[in-house]
């Protein structure tokens, strides 16, 4: 679930976080949370700061615990929404393949997201097991991040994508450091052949700083 908001006036980032916290808080001695992962984004590379200046994210492990969520949430949480600091600008459900996740605890991270394509034929999962090969031997070269293939579903605006492609560090300063990596050292290996012969194009690249909520 992505929840894409703008700041009310007189309100700033401080107070979506410790809005969030209270969530967070709130849905602590539910079990229907327990798999719950929220997860607050800030956009910095961006082609569209005016839009929007947040982006809450709910990761579950499937959509009968979304929903089961999302059931309890519009019947009990109409308090706590009333004090959101945001307005939303878009609400938008997927469905996601994790490729990768990065080895340590998450800090302050950062993540890029870039809308892509297939070439004809190709199917998705094709492209998911090229990711994975490419992902398993970046690895061995020093590489630590996460990916993702994200569907859009309800709310996703109109485009000339298939996927949106994600890709995050653990830290800000991890994901400039394997842009460096992967040219140095991954670009035009067999595996970065591999997955490049499956995809079209991506493009709309844009950056946001993650903070982890639980």
């Amino acid at each position: 679930e992505y929840y894409v908001g703008k700041l009310k006036p007189g309100k700033d980032f401080a107070d979506l976080v410790d809005w969030s916290e209270k969530l967070v808080k709130w849905t602590s001695d539910k079990s229907i949370y327990d798999n719950w992962s929220p997860n607050l984004f800030s956009p910095y590379f961006n082609s569209d700061l005016q839009n929007h200046d947040s982006v809450f994210l709910g990761i579950w492990p499937n959509a009968t615990e979304q929903y089961i969520g999302l059931d309890y949430w519009v019947k009990n949480g109409g308090s706590l929404l009333a004090k959101i600091p945001t307005d939303p600008i878009r609400t938008i459900d997927t469905w996601q393949w994790p490729i990768s996740s990065p080895e340590g605890d998450m800090e302050v991270g950062a993540v890029r997201f870039s809308d892509c394509n297939m070439k004809e034929g190709i199917t998705g999962r094709q492209v998911f097991d090229a990711y994975k090969d490419f992902a398993i031997a970046a690895r061995s070269k020093g590489d630590n991040l996460g990916r993702k293939m994200i569907f859009p579903g309800s709310g996703a605006t109109v485009g000339d994508y298939v996927y949106v492609f994600s890709l995050y560090a653990r830290t800000v300063a991890e994901l400039g450091a394997a842009s460096d990596n992967y040219w140095v050292n991954i670009n035009g290996s067999d595996e970065d052949k591999a997955l490049g012969e499956l995809i079209d194009s991506c493009s709309n690249s844009r950056i946001y700083i993650t903070h982890q909520l639980k």
